[in-house]
């Protein structure tokens, strides 16, 4: 988050920028559990969805993310 001030923005296009520079970072530190990526692709196809492992991965990843933008906008 140091130095991501793109992430903050109040545009869409440069928070845009702002994840993907996140999402490049957060990879070096953070690797979702596949166990439980299957498990949500699992209880994704109880619920009609048609989903990836890959896309069940993405989806951590990106709620990883957001959790992160939400989490240090409230307390900067």
């Amino acid at each position: 988050m140091k130095g991501n001030k793109l992430i903050f923005s109040k545009y869409k296009k440069d928070r845009v920028k702002g994840y993907k520079k996140l999402l490049k970072e957060q990879g070096k530190n953070y690797d979702p559990p596949k166990k439980i990526a299957k498990d949500i692709v699992e209880a994704m196809e109880a619920q009609g969805y048609e989903i990836r492992l890959e896309q069940a991965i993405a989806y951590m990843k990106a709620s990883y993310a957001a959790f992160d933008r939400s989490y240090y906008e409230t307390r900067r």
